[in-house]
């Protein structure tokens, strides 16, 4: 059975009503069509596609069934993008169940997938790493941090590709980072940690003074309880004193800057195993009037344990690791599918929980394959981990240049951060901006050039009430993207892609109601507007209806039953299906995009018509207008150039609203009903010629212009 795997939204959204028309308004839609005031280009089968993600294992034969396959391409869609569901797992990714072991004699270490072609990979696995360090419930209770687990035996060690033997500078710029989180603020005085080799011979322990370090990273600082700065350490257990009071605080972090060296409990026989700082047990309290120590933290080998994360995790694992619940779909099942439809992929490399070696060989792979890229992406959502930009980039750098001895003419990008605007812990000069600190870190070590593109994901609303003024919103939410990649000094010439998006992560109502189709046609609208370089609607594959906290509903273009079959198409269907097979000419031609607006303002002169113009190759000018409002509206339209011109010959009108489509609360049987499809009919053209757009709506206009 196919699973829902992405992250769910912080706040669910709630049930979104449609509300009935109330006033008319009359107003024109204004294009110019002047040659030299083209926007952009782009070629929607490039330019317009979808991505698939991990499912439940042995779901590939019912989810990518020729029924279904062929359904998922009548969306129009075009390329895929490959999501990597392990790098939020906490896992290494056996993209080729057929490698090598650093520690061959055991069948375990550091794995290298073979990128030898033998028969094609169908399957692949993530495989849980033995010295994870954070407290990740993503569905998998397996997840959960050694560094509280109540074992003595296991350990957190941090990743020793963030040491200076890789990185070639001090390993104080890379310093390394256990977060504890309490429910409430506790009074803490004191740390007892429980060091395995390698330790920190240098480390602070520190609190934060803001509300929350992880979802309002930019406001507050660390600062080192009093008598918590440790040098000259030399391991074992430690019990640290700060103060004989005590700080109500609760957020609190070890900060690691100096590591003995010392190697762990693998071994001498790889040099990785002496890198980096290791912990078997930590606790975080107060030591009272008696002297005795009071733990805070819960130990527990599950999710109850305290909440824990880590700056990085060494990608050590075994071979009886493998979460075999989930799947990646085989890369050669994919990449061959007719889903495809042999256009090029993005396509993602393992890298916050692998080894170089391990991405170049699944990109020598690709290469031998022949297989058509977009580019390659360098791992998924760092920022969702909450890596540090400094070290993302200095990971991205070590596995470019992997990449780049056995793929030197594909594209890289990064940093695949799941939202805009990330910020990430100030820095030495009070910079929290992740993509910034990002690119300014590639400038600094001669590597922006390894930059070949950037990518983020988009889900742009995380609310408890989803309501229809987030459609007109999203405008300002794309906008704030572009002046987001501009702000962090990334050159012009270096394309933008969003890999992932839909209106939010959740599988709620909101998304496959009426709603979710005008703010897709919306955004679509904005980025291509903006120079957007091509944009993977989230996602392909059919979901069962689920609780999505508040409401029930999905995620996705089409809803399926228990064996994956598809039983119903979502609003986000049938406004794919506009922007690709009517306002765009299907296909791979090029389409220039021309400024245009509408008169109908709302008091605050937002529009709330909103246009989107196309000159496709057919020589038919294109219009998609969105109605944000609840009311009719009705438009004339204009083509101005140095004379003012109207649409000729029959206009082609299709139209998506509220009687043609509604979603259906029932629990997990809910459904549209209408399903569709959108209405087409041919309506006059002329100076005189006025269109009316229902409340809520999406219309394509398009024909000869005179």
């Amino acid at each position: 059975m196919h699973k829902q795997m992405r992250r769910p939204a912080t706040i669910p959204a709630a049930r979104i009503p449609y509300l009935p028309n109330t006033s008319a308004t009359a107003g024109t839609v204004k294009v110019d069509i002047t040659t030299a005031h083209v926007l952009t280009r782009f070629s929607p089968k490039a330019a317009l596609g979808a991505g698939v993600d991990a499912i439940g294992a042995g779901s590939a034969t019912t989810l990518f069934t020729t029924a279904n396959v062929n359904k998922m391409l009548s969306s129009g869609e075009g390329g895929l993008s490959y999501r990597l569901y392990t790098e939020l797992n906490i896992e290494d990714w056996h993209w080729n169940p057929l490698g090598t072991w650093s520690d061959s004699k055991n069948s375990q270490g550091y794995f290298t997938g073979s990128n030898a072609l033998g028969s094609s990979i169908v399957h692949s696995y993530g495989y849980y790493l033995t010295h994870r360090g954070s407290t990740y419930d993503f569905g998998d209770n397996l997840v959960y941090s050694a560094i509280d687990d109540n074992n003595p035996n296991t350990y957190w060690k941090s990743n020793p590709y963030l040491t200076s033997t890789y990185t070639h500078e001090a390993d104080s710029l890379h310093p390394q980072w256990i977060l504890f989180i309490f429910n409430s603020p506790m009074n803490i005085n004191a740390a007892k940690i429980q060091w395995a080799n390698p330790y920190a011979v240098s480390y602070q322990v520190q609190y934060w003074t803001g509300d929350d370090p992880l979802y309002d990273a930019g406001n507050g600082s660390w600062v080192t309880f009093p008598g918590a700065s440790v040098t000259n350490a030399t391991g074992g257990t430690t019990t640290l004193k700060f103060t004989n009071g005590g700080t109500p605080t609760q957020f609190v972090r070890i900060l690691m800057t100096q590591s003995s060296g010392t190697y762990d409990t693998h071994g001498t026989s790889d040099a990785r195993n002496k890198m980096g700082y290791a912990v078997y047990e930590a606790g975080i309290g107060n030591i009272g009037t008696n002297g005795v120590f009071t733990d805070y933290v819960t130990h527990s080998p599950d999710q109850n344990q305290t909440t824990i994360y880590v700056s990085s995790t060494d990608p050590w694992h075994s071979a009886t690791a493998i979460n075999s619940n989930t799947e990646q779909v085989g890369l050669d099942f994919i990449l061959q599918n007719n889903v495809t439809q042999h256009l090029a992929a993005m396509v993602a490399v393992p890298m916050l929980f692998s080894t170089p070696e391990n991405a170049a060989a699944e990109a020598s792979y690709l290469i031998k394959r022949r297989y058509p890229l977009v580019g390659i992406e360098l791992g998924e959502e760092p920022d969702g981990q909450f890596c540090t930009p400094e070290d993302y980039a200095a990971l991205y750098i070590q596995w470019a240049t992997a990449i780049r001895k056995v793929a030197p003419t594909v594209r890289l990008g990064g940093p695949i951060t799941s939202a805009n605007g990330v910020q990430s812990w100030p820095d030495a000069k009070g910079n929290t901006d992740f993509l910034h600190r990002f690119v300014t870190y590639l400038i600094a070590h001669g590597a922006l050039s390894d930059l070949g593109f950037v990518s983020t994901e988009h889900y742009p609303f995380y609310l408890a009430n989803l309501d229809w003024t987030m459609v007109p919103q999203e405008v300002s939410e794309v906008q704030q993207l572009f002046s987001w990649v501009s702000a962090a000094q990334v050159p012009k010439a270096i394309p933008i892609y969003v890999t992932e998006y839909n209106l939010d992560a959740a599988a709620d109502e909101p998304t496959v109601d009426l709603l979710g189709a005008l703010w897709h046609s919306v955004f679509v609208g904005e980025f291509m507007k903006h120079g957007g370089a091509g944009a993977f609607y989230y996602q392909d594959l059919p979901y069962q209806v689920s609780n999505g906290g508040t409401s029930y509903g999905l995620i996705g273009m089409f809803a399926s039953d228990d064996n994956d079959k598809i039983i119903a198409s979502t609003s986000q269907y049938f406004s794919t299906q506009l922007m690709t097979q009517e306002w765009c000419l299907p296909g791979t031609l090029s389409h220039a995009m021309l400024p245009s607006s509408t008169t109908i303002t709302d008091s605050l002169g937002s529009q709330v018509v909103l246009s989107y113009a196309l000159l496709r190759p057919d020589g038919q000018y294109s219009l998609l207008l969105v109605n944000t409002d609840q009311a009719v509206h009705t438009v004339s339209a204009t083509f101005s150039n140095t004379k003012v011109h109207y649409f000729t010959g029959n206009v082609t009108q299709l139209q998506f609203s509220a009687k043609d489509y509604a979603w259906i609360s029932n629990g997990l049987n809910g459904t549209a009903s209408p399903d569709g499809p959108y209405e087409k009919t041919t309506v006059a053209s002329g100076s005189k010629a006025v269109y009316t757009l229902p409340g809520h709506s999406i219309t394509v206009l398009r024909g000869k212009v005179l």
